[in-house]
């Protein structure tokens, strides 16, 4: 299945957008939860382990910003260097794969530094 590279470049353009957005959404919990926040036990709450989520939320901040700059270099270049034509579809799945294993992979990491 093919698409327009015009179409696939304003995807990449709006997956910049959702992927700032979620950066934002996890820097702003990160530092919500500062410790001496007037939002921190609002958010917290009787956590187990709030230590571990603040990282991993700082973590996936800078997860999601860097897929949002991967997308806007993405979308620059299908708008203003790739002549116009059709892109095959594998290309978007390889790329959400990508970032769905980045995150995978981050909470994996987690894991296996906790146990030594």
């Amino acid at each position: 299945m093919n698409v327009t590279s015009l179409s696939l470049a304003y995807f990449f353009l709006g997956l910049f957008f959702v992927s700032i957005i979620f950066s934002f959404y996890f820097k702003i919990l990160f530092i919500r939860t500062n410790p001496g926040n007037t939002h921190r036990d609002k958010i917290i709450g009787s956590m187990k382990d709030p230590i571990s989520w603040r990282s991993r939320n700082n973590r996936t901040a800078y997860i999601s910003m860097f897929w949002a700059f991967v997308s806007l270099a993405v979308f620059v270049y299908l708008k203003f260097f790739h002549k116009a034509g059709l892109i095959n579809i594998i290309y978007v799945f390889a790329y959400v794969a990508l970032a769905a294993l980045s995150i995978i992979f981050l909470g994996k990491l987690k894991k296996e530094v906790k146990q030594k």
